[in-house]
């Protein structure tokens, strides 16, 4: 690698570094492959959601508290802003310079002593990240989806959640233009307690409406992993003011994704370490306003590593993308089929992609 890649995007200078912006549409591709590449290993029983959400525990520390734990706390402490919320959760979200996104309508929801609310999205995982973070995977799962709507009592108390017989349980389905956010109890005896001491107590889960804020449950720690945040130069992790830098979820889930694997003893960090560095190399060579992002990379390094170890081929991550494509066209259009060809079928950027790689091969 040049020294030019370094001055022009580097990594390890956090605060300036400015990877290109993917589009809506764009990104909405990356996450269905990172979703078709989830579900091909959870077919195989190779990965499992409770893994990758203790992947992204472990860096909860790195990618810093959640910007909903500030709204809440800022709801709680100042009535006439608390009022304001659950008037237009978007507008005063955004006073707090929190938006964009995946949240553009977004709606607060408040628990009370009689209702208890809880969010999910049955068709596939909108969510809220820009104020929640970067969603577990259990949100994600089918189990959750299929049966919290109808059941959400039982699966709060698998949660651990016991509610009074007498409290009615609300659940918001989410979809891909409106996101919901709930907005917990605050606990007693935190009158004494500042804003910012409140940010400390407010959980992601609570904001999804699974548990209660609790004051005497701590969280476990989480693994560490310096290899993978002390990686340099090149490769080194995107951040900003030193928290990890996530653009959109799917960059999340690639990173669990790859982290996962290497704690499970798939490769060791340094192969797939390698092919990141040669992939960014290969992304240098584009033009500035194609150019693949880090996380673009990261996601080709980590199937073509996957491919190699004969984990997972990438024509079966080409052919379930293809089918999730179709999928997620009739649901968007509400139409049975498409006369002009589905999206997906045409050869497009993966073959362009798979030449290159040859190329440099």
């Amino acid at each position: 690698m040049s020294d030019q890649h370094d001055d022009h995007h580097s990594h390890d200078d956090a605060d300036s570094f400015q990877p290109r912006v993917l589009t809506p549409g764009q990104n909405r591709e990356r996450d269905i492959r990172v979703k078709a590449i989830e579900g091909l290993l959870g077919d195989q029983a190779l990965i499992s959601d409770d893994l990758l959400d203790t992947v992204l525990d472990s860096y909860e520390n790195d990618i810093g508290p959640l910007n909903g734990c500030r709204v809440v706390a800022r709801a709680w402490c100042d009535p006439e802003y608390k009022a304001r919320l659950l008037e237009n959760g978007t507008d005063a979200i955004s006073e707090l310079g929190f938006g964009g996104l995946q949240g553009e309508h977004l709606i607060v929801v408040e628990n009370t002593p009689a209702i208890h609310n809880a969010i999910v999205c049955t068709l596939c995982s909108c969510y809220p990240w820009p104020v929640l973070g970067l969603p577990p995977f259990w949100y994600k799962s089918q189990s959750y989806r299929s049966r919290v709507m109808g059941s959400p009592r039982e699966v709060l108390q698998e949660f651990g959640l016991e509610l009074e017989d007498d409290i009615e349980i609300k659940i918001w389905n989410s979809d891909f233009r409106t996101r919901y956010m709930v907005l917990p109890q605050r606990p007693p005896d935190t009158e004494h307690m500042s804003e910012n001491e409140l940010v400390d107590i407010v959980t992601r889960d609570s904001m999804i409406g699974v548990a209660r804020i609790e004051l005497d449950i701590k969280q476990a720690p989480g693994l560490s992993q310096r290899q993978v945040s002390d990686m340099q130069g090149d490769a080194a992790l995107p951040r900003k003011s030193g928290e990890l830098l996530f653009q959109d979820p799917w960059e999340g889930e690639a990173f669990a994704m790859a982290v996962a694997f290497c704690e499970q003893q798939y490769y060791e960090w340094p192969e797939f370490q390698a092919l990141l560095i040669k992939q960014i190399a290969i992304a240098d060579k584009q033009p500035e306003e194609t150019r693949p992002t880090y996380y673009e990379s990261w996601l080709i390094a980590f199937e073509k590593l996957l491919d190699a170890k004969d984990i997972l081929a990438r024509s079966a991550i080409k052919k379930r993308v293809g089918h999730m494509k179709r999928a997620d066209f009739m649901r968007r259009t509400r139409l049975p089929f498409f006369m002009g060809g589905w999206p997906g079928d045409e050869e497009g950027e993966e073959d362009e992609e798979d030449e290159e790689d040859e190329e440099e091969d």
